[in-house]
């Protein structure tokens, strides 16, 4: 029997959770359909190097800057008509325009719009996202939150599907370390960009040393525009010798990196499913998070998270001092530790969840 052809369109293949979800998904992908993914970026060599060469074949690179597309859009979109697929996936404003396109030149395709934020970054993302929600024949998000943003703002005539985004099953035993008052590690990952809130993770780290806890923070991700500022901010509070950039991990780097530490920290403005967040309390982790985006449905304050509120400097030093509450007591940390840990045991992998939907799609 002739397997059905699938196309994914995104951005980058780099350190993100879109990307890094996508790569977990490959083999079966691969094994399923006739893939071929469209990278309109860069492919970082270290994130496929668990790839076969047949899986590694998949990807096609279209890495263009963007003042250049009124040229390079016509190739792009004969690309994809020429592959021809029953089923187009795109992910993220670019993606999103390119499928537009190409579902006006060919009505027949398969359109699957797929959102990963309850925001806009800029003029061209609300642009291009909310053009690709009208024309899509599916949707898909990356969590409950984004489902309800997409339904109320847009009330789009096409299904709302929502996908797991857990990477990897969850592991048989918390990876997180025993906590010890003489050394609490803390780490951010995610890309370094300005919704991320770093500097906020900075003076926290400097709140609780000068409160005499004897904190570190390790910053992992790529660096999406903020890293050059957020190190000068570490600089200026004399924080270099507890805060390091530790740079981009692949999965089995991040999976050790969790095993290292004992809370993750992020504190950003909007999310949609925050995947970060969602992986290290499947391991054990205690995360000091702003409740945003899909982070309330999977999270309770002071049960399987501490939330913190940055909307004044007053609510944040209290969110601050929540915090210290669960730093004085190794009882709370490994409850909230435990409950989280608990919370995830059972969940559907990314992989599991997206090849079901696109069996759904094809019907």
């Amino acid at each position: 029997m002739k397997r059905k052809k699938v196309l994914y369109l995104l951005h980058d293949i780099a350190i993100g959770g879109v990307e890094v979800a996508l790569l977990s998904a490959i083999p079966e992908l691969n094994r399923q359909f006739e893939l071929r993914i469209m990278v309109l970026g860069k492919v970082d060599d270290k994130m496929t190097a668990h790839l076969t060469a047949d899986e590694k074949s998949c990807l096609y690179t279209f890495d263009y800057p963007l003042p250049l597309y009124p040229a390079v859009i016509p190739k792009m979109i004969s690309f994809i008509l020429g592959f021809d697929p029953d089923v187009m996936i795109c992910s993220l404003w670019r993606a999103s325009m390119l499928g537009t396109i190409a579902k006006k030149i060919r009505p027949r395709l398969k359109f699957v719009s797929f959102l990963h934020n309850t925001a806009f970054f800029h003029r061209l993302d609300r642009m291009f996202s909310v053009a690709a929600i009208r024309k899509a024949d599916v949707i898909f998000t990356d969590s409950n939150a984004t489902a309800d943003f997409v339904k109320q703002e847009f009330s789009p005539g096409s299904p709302v599907n929502v996908i797991s985004f857990f990477t990897n099953r969850s592991p048989e035993a918390r990876s997180a370390p025993p906590f010890d008052h003489s050394e609490v590690k803390f780490m951010f990952l995610g890309r370094i960009n300005a919704v991320k809130n770093l500097p906020l993770a900075v003076d926290a780290v400097e709140y609780l040393r000068a409160k005499e806890h004897h904190v570190t923070l390790d910053i992992y991700g790529r660096d999406d525009g903020m890293l050059q500022s957020v190190l000068q901010y570490i600089k200026n509070k004399n924080l270099e010798d507890v805060i390091r950039f530790a740079g981009e991990v692949n999965a089995k780097q991040k999976q050790i990196a969790f095993g290292e530490h004992h809370f993750l920290i992020q504190l950003s403005a909007n999310e949609g499913m925050a995947m970060s967040v969602a992986e290290a309390m499947q391991n054990g982790l205690v995360c000091f998070v702003t409740p945003v985006g899909e982070i309330p449905n999977y999270a309770t304050d002071m049960k399987t998270a501490i939330f913190a509120d940055i909307s004044t400097p007053e609510t944040f030093r209290e969110s601050l001092e929540k915090l210290e509450t669960v730093l004085r007591d190794a009882k709370v940390y490994n409850a909230i530790s435990g409950d989280s840990y608990i919370g995830f045991k059972n969940v559907n992998t990314y992989s599991e969840s997206l090849v079901q939907r696109i069996h759904e799609a094809l019907i």
